[in-house]
Parts: C-alpha cells; structure tokens; sequence
C-alpha cells in the first residue's frame, strides 16, 4: 500500500468518512437550531456565543438573517472538513508527503485560522438580527472572544505552522535528491 501501514491507511479512511459526514451535517445541524431553536436545546451548541438570543419566539425571517450570518464562519469549517476529506484520502493512498497533501494541510490550516476569525465578527450581524424584533433602544450588537476562540486560532496556527513544516521539509528532501 504504497509504503504506509495498513492500520494508518484503514484509520485515514475512517477519518475521512467522518470529515465528509461532518462536512453534510454541519449546515443541517446549524440550520435546525435556527428553525427549531426550542427544539434543539439538546444539542447543547452555543453557535457563536448566541445562545442567549435565540429562542423561538424570534420572528422566522429574523432568524433566517441571523442563520445567514452564521453560514459564513461554518462555510469556512466545511472547507476545513473537505481539505481534511481530501488530506485523508491521501494519506490512506501513501500520498503523505505528496504536493497534493501538502496543499490539503495548507487549506485546513487556512479555513480553521479564517473561520475563526469571521466567526467573531459575525457575531455582530447575528445578534443584530436575533434582537431586531425587540425595537429601538432594545436591539444588541454582540462581540465576544473568550477562552474557546483563543484555543481555536491557537490550534489553527500549530496546524500552519505544521503545514509549512511540512511543505519545507518536502523541499529540501526534493533539492537533495536532485544533488544525487
């Protein structure tokens, strides 16, 4: 199998089955708690701090501006989840230290890092939009970053650095071998 062990392989390939399901569940999971927010408290999500402002009695459309905006941020988490996809399918063909996976890293490393970031700011159109039916003088424009956001960039920024690490460590083994 090109080299790699048989279990990294078997494990890859689970690991991008879940990165796939994880890619269709997260839009259809976001987009319940907005149409269901009464319903899907057992979920126990917190979609960007909003938890507080989003409940049922929201008008619809309101929620749909508010579902809108935090399409945006899970937008950059579904292309984390298919560049994962894909680095996966890789690993599982040997492909480890291919172009192809060094690329695949790179996009995880990218969308996680801007997703995260656009996730904060988002926040703001979302809480406008949960708050609007309140009325003048009632309505909230929220921004927070806390413990989770700094851990999140963190690991956002290990996997960059990884990813570049990595991309390197590719080029220099290329150049070597081009001396021999």
């Amino acid at each position: 199998m090109n080299g790699i062990p048989t279990n990294l392989a078997r494990l890859s390939r689970v690991m991008a089955w879940l990165s796939t399901a994880g890619f269709f569940i997260t839009p259809a999971v976001l987009t319940y708690i907005f149409l269901e927010p009464d319903k899907s408290h057992w979920l126990m999500l917190n979609v960007d701090h909003m938890g507080d402002l989003l409940y049922g009695t929201i008008p619809p459309q309101y929620r749909m501006l508010a579902l809108a905006s935090a399409m945006i941020p899970a937008g950059f988490n579904m292309w984390a989840l298919w560049s994962l996809r894909r680095l996966f399918l890789l690993y599982a063909q040997g492909a480890v230290f291919s172009a192809g996976a060094m690329r695949a890293l790179n996009a995880v490393a990218i969308a996680l890092f801007a997703g995260e970031i656009v996730s904060v700011f988002a926040q703001a159109p979302m809480s406008l939009a949960l708050t609007w039916a309140n009325g003048p003088h009632h309505r909230e424009i929220c921004l927070s970053f806390g413990s989770e956001d700094v851990a999140a960039l963190f690991m956002a920024g290990v996997v960059l650095v990884i990813a570049r690490v990595m991309a390197e460590a590719r080029r220099m083994a290329d150049e070597n071998a081009a001396f021999v």
